[in-house]
């Protein structure tokens, strides 16, 4: 059962605390996610491990939502839901890696920075680098564990970011917005000692308490400070993890709970006893809830304020919305959609779902069949939630793509014209056994076991590709090729053959596929631009075209390594050696030491070889690729 009894004889009455529609103007806003965090490894949660003491005790003081449901397993879409308030058919975030937050969709940052508040947010993963757009609103986004010239750094723990945290919480002297994300839970699961030795059996109990060990310590001194008791504490993690539940090693294809039930916990300034809301809740509701309290402007929403909750009232709200693109973007498969609604969930796929999550938490027992009237009004609901997306322009909510289109449409869950047939369209539920075989898909390629492997599947052929680069280029070609051509729409296939065609003398044909994707997948990094670029440079296009190519790759001020190189390379050829020279910096400050070390070899960089200014630049790259 959800509910604990001891927490439940733990609650006081709504009379103690301080019930408010909305909260003085310029209070402290503290945020912070935890990344691949199961709602049911916490105590608080009902869990009897003893692994989160100090989020335990946080909930003492806080509104715990013992149901809350992630939006999508997955991190970036997921924080973009938390910070806007919209689905992710709605912002159209609905990968990692591959999207930008469109401009036109408001985060809570950027409201608080109009406000008049301090923002500064502390991350600790790659992924929610500000490249992608999370940065905006934020004076401070602390990101500074990544270091370009070391690519394999790609997080931090949890001690770490909230020792850069407090420092700038302690400091501000106006109202202030901090956003703190902690990723340590992610697979790979290692927990500093004496956690791993403590959990070696499950190390992500490791990871979960180690984590909730560091916000013990930060909490603690928030306290002594005071600034606990002033500030609106809001504490959720982004999804789940499957840990082998229903097959699924880690998170992002299934809608199952352990990947969507989340944490939801929300402390009131001056609060200092617990409730629980039973209600079912959503992220999505998150970013409403928090304008309602701090009197920002309201901003259109597919969530709903949790004031009501928040003062002890029912709270009333529809079906929470959650999908998964990522059967149909990695695997080929079809994708997946549920509606949670009073403690029971629909899963629209090819051999539809519904539980009872109140008698059945881990969803053995699909009662479609037995149930199928309770049923018809939650998938009613989806349908046309998923419908009203069709056609929307992106100026305000982005369309499906198209190839979510086609499958929908086949499968018969919208209107349109005629797709594949259903039966093309795998179920995941059907393919779960191979889940783990793809996730280690370079070992199964190492092996030779490539029977394993799904033939539709675009994310095993594109690691295929990946693995043979260095072995066998033209298996290498044909795998990308594959991939490409079962996800039209696939970024980093489209770059590995580009940057393939580039190194074998194609680059003409590298320079027609760049043109030709630009004009059909979202180049999210501007990794693609910034190859057909330097393609365009090797193959004897007009200088115009190539910095055409390589200022639209240009993001957030960033270029790629491979850019800056073709713009030393250009002013080379123009005369420009003072130029070629600053490109040659700015390379060397983003990219790996070897990488640098190896433009010294390049005969195409002879004509700076009288320049002290480049052996420089090489020498203090080799001597740190030697290190």
């Amino acid at each position: 059962m959800r509910r604990n009894v001891i927490w439940t004889l733990l609650v006081v009455l709504a009379g103690a605390l301080p019930a408010r529609a909305q909260l003085p103007a310029k209070t402290p806003v503290l945020i912070i996610t935890m990344d691949t965090t199961r709602a049911d490894k916490l105590g608080c949660y009902g869990n009897a491990d003893g692994l989160t003491p100090s989020l335990d005790a946080l909930a003492h003081r806080c509104v715990l939502f013992e149901h809350c449901e992630t939006a999508i397993p997955l991190t970036v879409p997921s924080h973009t839901t938390i910070f806007s308030g919209l689905d992710p058919i709605s912002h159209g975030v609905r990968k990692n890696l591959e999207n930008r937050i469109p401009t036109t969709i408001p985060l809570l940052q950027e409201e608080f920075q109009k406000a008049g508040y301090a923002t500064g947010a502390f991350v600790s993963s790659f992924v929610l680098m500000g490249r992608w757009g999370m940065d905006r609103g934020f004076g401070k986004y602390d990101s500074s564990f990544y270091d370009p010239r070391r690519p394999d750094d790609t997080e931090r723990t949890a001690d770490k970011t909230l020792v850069a945290a407090l420092p700038w919480v302690l400091s501000q002297k106006g109202p202030w917005y901090c956003w703190i994300h902690l990723y340590d839970p992610h697979f790979p699961y290692a927990p500093p000692e004496p956690y791993l030795s403590r959990h070696q059996a499950q190390p992500y109990d490791g990871e979960i308490a180690y984590m909730d060990a560091c916000l013990g310590e930060f909490f603690q001194k928030l306290q002594a400070s005071g600034i606990l008791d002033k500030t609106l504490v809001v504490v959720c993690s982004d999804h789940g993890e499957a840990l082998g539940e229903h097959g699924e090693p880690t998170h992002g294809v299934f809608l199952y709970e352990a990947s969507t039930h989340v944490v939801l916990m929300i402390h009131l300034p001056g609060q200092t006893s617990a409730r629980r809301v039973a209600e079912d809740v959503g992220l999505v509701d998150v970013a409403p809830t928090v304008r309602a309290l701090l009197g920002l402007p309201k901003q259109e929403s597919d969530g709903v304020p949790l004031a009501p909750a928040l003062n002890g009232a029912p709270q009333q709200r529809g079906p929470v919305y959650v999908e998964s693109l990522e059967s149909l973007n990695s695997y080929g498969w079809a994708p997946l959609y549920a509606a949670v609604e009073n403690h029971s969930k629909y899963i629209l796929a090819p051999r539809p779902e519904f539980y009872r999550l109140d008698s059945d938490p881990k969803e053995i027992s699909n009662l479609l069949d037995k149930e199928s009237a309770a049923a018809r009004p939650m998938r009613s609901w989806l349908q046309s939630r998923i419908s009203r997306q069709e056609g929307k322009a992106p100026s305000t909510k982005l369309a499906l793509d198209k190839e979510e289109l086609r499958s929908l449409q086949s499968l018969g869950y919208i209107s349109g014209s005629e797709g594949r047939n259903a039966g093309s369209y795998r179920n995941p539920k059907d393919m779960a056994p191979i889940l783990p075989d793809i996730e280690r898909a370079e070992i199964l390629i190492q092996k030779g076991e490539k029977d394993q492997a799904d033939p539709g599947n675009p994310l095993f052929h594109y690691q295929m590709g990946v693995c043979c680069l260095s072995s066998d280029k033209a298996k290498a070609e044909s795998e990308l090729k594959k991939a490409l051509e079962l996800r039209p729409e696939f970024p980093q296939a489209c770059q590995q053959i580009l940057l393939l065609w580039i190194t074998t003398g194609r680059s003409e044909d590298a320079v027609k596929l760049g043109k030709s994707a630009l004009g059909t997948m979202d180049d999210y990094d501007g990794m693609i631009h910034a190859l057909a670029g330097f393609a365009a440079l090797k193959a004897g296009h007009p200088a115009s075209e190539v910095r055409a190519y390589l200022d639209g790759g240009v993001r957030e001020g960033v270029e790629a390594p491979i850019a800056l190189k073709g713009r030393a390379l250009l002013a080379i050829q123009e005369g420009k050696p003072d130029d070629a020279i600053a490109y040659l910096q700015k390379l060397a400050a983003n990219s790996e030491p070897s990488y640098m070390a190896n433009i010294g070899k390049d005969p195409r960089f002879a004509p700076l070889h009288e320049d002290s200014r480049f052996w420089t630049i090489i020498l203090t790259a080799r001597n740190a690729a030697a290190q």
